[in-house]
Formats: structure tokens, C-alpha cells, sequence
């Protein structure tokens, strides 16, 4: 869960902090392993102004097919939740039950989207699609087998497991590119009215999402 909040200096000078274009940002988060040995984060350094605390619950979809048999997805769209997925997206509704939300936004893939259908059945509003959201996109590794990535990729897959900035393939660098698509989601998740908003996507998209909000990704 991330609680943005305008730092404490701009609510004391919160009116006129409101005629210049908004206030700098406090970031609390939930820990993300991967992301704990970052150095230098700079609180909210990329995100819109923010003039009331927000709070944003990020999940991840359940389970999929290929999840199950160890492909690797990225932004692919053909896998969907295996029965232990819909199970692990109930799990979710029952412990989300009780929380209030003003808006759901997800990723538009199936694996995502059937996640946030269970989860927000009960409640009245739409569900907000992101195309941003969706997973990194990984292009050539997309549907291979782990150890077939290994095989074909080597030195490719080596660096996407160990320097994840610098990593490139089919003439793209995927990581950067998810950063940016984190930091527009940002735009659109903290201009929209509601305090309390739910975020169903999946684990890369999710953890770009706390990294940028904590000035991690450049």
C-alpha cells in the first residue's frame, strides 16, 4: 500500500502552496524487496503536485497458465488465471472487503483484468482500464520457457537479471520503458477525484509504480 501526503512543511503553508501549483510529497510504502537496496530515493521527485493525501493499494493478479508452467509473460495476453488464480483473487475481494474505494484502475491483459472483476464484484463502479499498466513488455522473451531464455539469450537474459536499466533487446530497453509508462499512470491515477483507489496489475508494473513514487527510476 502506498499513503501519499503532502509533506508536513506544505500543509502549514498549505493556501498558498494551492495558488502555485500544488505541494511537495511524503511517500510511505509498503517494502518491496527488490527495491530496499536502491540508494538515494527522493520522495515523490517525478509525481504530480498532490494537495491532499491519497492512499493507493496496488495487487497483483492472480496465478496464470503460464505462471504455472514457467513462461515468461510480459505484456503477452494469452494466458489467463488457472483455478488457483480465481482463488487467489477471491482471497483478495474477502481481505479487501471491508476496505473503502473510490476507483479501480487495471491493467487491461486478461490475467489482470479477470483478477480485478473478482475483487471489485461487489462493489458499483466501473473498472478503469490503463494500457499503461500493463506488464513490462519484453518482446522476444515473450512465451519462451525460463531455461529456453537461458539458452537463447544468454548473455541478453543475464543482463536483464542483473543490471535491469541497461538491459535491451529487439532494439528496445524494456525497464526504461516501464518506468515512463509508471510515471503516466501516476498522472492519471493521482488526477483522478477519489482518496482511496485500487491498482490491479502485475509485479514489474507494480513495483515501477512504488519505485517511481519514490524517486527510483530515472
Amino acid at each position: 500500500m502506498l499513503l501519499l501526503a503532502p509533506s508536513p512543511a506544505a500543509a502549514a503553508a498549505a493556501a498558498r502552496r494551492r495558488k502555485v501549483g500544488g505541494s511537495a510529497l511524503r511517500v510511505r510504502c509498503s517494502s518491496v524487496r527488490e527495491l530496499e537496496r536502491s540508494p538515494n530515493p527522493r520522495p515523490g521527485e517525478r509525481l504530480p503536485p498532490l494537495r491532499e493525501a491519497k492512499r493507493v493499494v496496488l495487487v497483483r493478479h492472480g496465478q496464470s497458465t503460464w505462471n504455472a508452467e514457467g513462461r515468461i509473460q510480459g505484456s503477452s495476453d494469452i494466458s489467463v488465471l488457472t483455478p488457483k488464480g480465481e482463488s487467489q483473487a477471491e482471497t483478495s475481494r474477502l481481505m479487501l472487503l471491508s476496505d473503502s474505494f473510490d476507483a479501480c484502475f487495471t491493467s487491461p491483459l486478461a490475467r489482470s483484468r479477470r483478477t480485478a472483476e473478482i475483487i471489485w464484484a461487489d462493489r458499483d463502479d466501473d473498472l478503469i482500464p490503463d494500457s499503461d499498466l500493463r506488464e513490462i513488455d519484453l518482446y522476444s522473451f515473450q512465451g519462451l520457457l525460463k531455461n529456453e531464455g537461458k539458452e537463447r539469450y544468454g548473455i541478453i537474459y543475464r543482463q536483464w537479471q542483473k543490471n535491469a536499466a541497461n538491459f535491451s533487446i529487439d532494439g528496445h530497453y524494456p525497464v526504461r520503458e516501464l518506468w515512463d509508462r509508471a510515471q503516466n499512470c501516476w498522472e492519471r491515477i493521482l488526477a483522478h477525484e477519489g482518496k482511496s483507489v485500487l491498482v490491479v496489475a502485475h509485479n514489474a508494473v507494480n513495483q515501477a509504480l512504488v519505485a517511481s513514487s519514490l524517486g527510483w527510476c530515472h
